[in-house]
């Protein structure tokens, strides 16, 4: 879901040409995109040896102070072989990690030939077409139009696992984000009960994220005792661990380093958290059939899906606490 992008470290610079409302509409409406849908790959190997970094005091002062506090919290990626300049030679260098480069004016037109028309266009990268826009024009890229789109779409039926996790969730999994949180109902009970020929929708998420993390990974599940696990087929926690060991074990990668469930109540789920969803610190997947849309090759049935980000993942967390503070909640961990 998150579009990973660059920005050429002389573009930081505000253009002098650029009157007191340019500027602040330019690098307002950057951050604002990149908080809602944006992941920033800088170049170099760690962020204050960049040239992006070192770049940072030109940006006006009344908007610096805004710009710092989301570069130190946001999640960054790297390019480490690319030099900071966004040309037609150094598209390669990056276009592997990133297919979207944010440019100034004399950038766009000198380097790419854009004339007064053109606010954005493809340019090839070693194979990899990236994609070259203005930072005047950064709310009208078509990559964050795209992901501000698919934030509302609906996971449709017969929808193939790897496209709905290429889509919404593969670039969340590279981001340096260690703490994931799974709040599924019906997650566990699921797993437990589903055929031997296919993956439940559970295992597909952790061998997934497993595969495409970028480092460690530690997953806290919240599930419930539900009817799949009560009667005839009663689970203890102990018999809920045992399972999460096999899984954790099938993980091929390692990365996840560390699986938590605390199963609650029935009515603790009744009571806290109707909705099912999947955080990454503070992006948030609302998916309607949580898990289950994973389950399988192809998605069985039509599920609703939200993006969130920002102050709005809150409300998210606060859930988690509840749930992990039901007096009647059992947790086990797995390493």
């Amino acid at each position: 879901m998150l579009v990973p992008f660059v920005i050429d470290a002389d573009s930081l610079a505000p253009d002098p040409a650029w009157t007191p409302t340019q500027q602040r509409s330019c690098y307002n409406n950057l951050l604002d995109v990149w908080q809602r849908t944006g992941l920033l790959v800088h170049d170099g190997d760690s962020l204050p040896a960049s040239r992006l970094h070192q770049a940072v005091p030109t940006i006006p002062p009344n908007i610096r102070p805004r710009w710092q506090e989301v570069l130190e919290r946001a999640p960054l990626l790297t390019a480490p072989e690319w030099n900071g300049n966004v040309a037609a030679e150094t598209l390669s260098d990056f276009s592997g990690v990133a297919q979207l480069a944010l440019v100034d004016d004399t950038c766009a037109e000198v380097g790419f030939g854009f004339n007064d028309d053109c606010d954005q266009a493809l340019q090839p990268g070693d194979g990899i077409d990236v994609s070259i826009c203005r930072l005047l024009a950064v709310g009208q890229a078509h990559a964050f139009q795209a992901a501000t789109a698919l934030a509302g779409t609906h996971i449709e039926a017969g929808d193939n696992f790897q496209v709905t996790w290429d889509a919404r969730f593969s670039a969340l999994a590279k981001a340096p984000i260690k703490l994931i949180s799974v709040v599924d109902r019906y997650a566990i009970g699921q797993h437990i009960t589903h055929t031997q020929n296919q993956l439940s929708g559970l295992e597909r998420f952790l061998r997934l994220l497993d595969t495409d993390a970028t480092g460690q990974r530690y997953v806290t599940i919240y599930s419930a005792w539900t009817a799949d696990l009560s009667g005839a087929n009663r689970k203890s926690i102990d018999d809920i661990e045992a399972e999460l060991r096999l899984v954790f074990g099938r993980l091929p990668h390692k990365n996840i380093k560390r699986i938590k469930v605390f199963m609650v109540p029935n009515t603790g789920f009744r009571d806290d958290a109707h909705d099912r969803f999947i955080r990454f610190s503070d992006y948030v997947w609302d998916i309607g059939l949580g898990l289950e849309v994973l389950d399988g090759a192809y998605s069985a049935k039509r599920s609703s899906a939200g993006f969130r980000s920002g102050t709005a993942v809150s409300g998210y967390k606060g859930v988690e606490q509840d749930l992990a503070g039901n007096a009647e909640t059992k947790s086990r961990e797995i390493r």
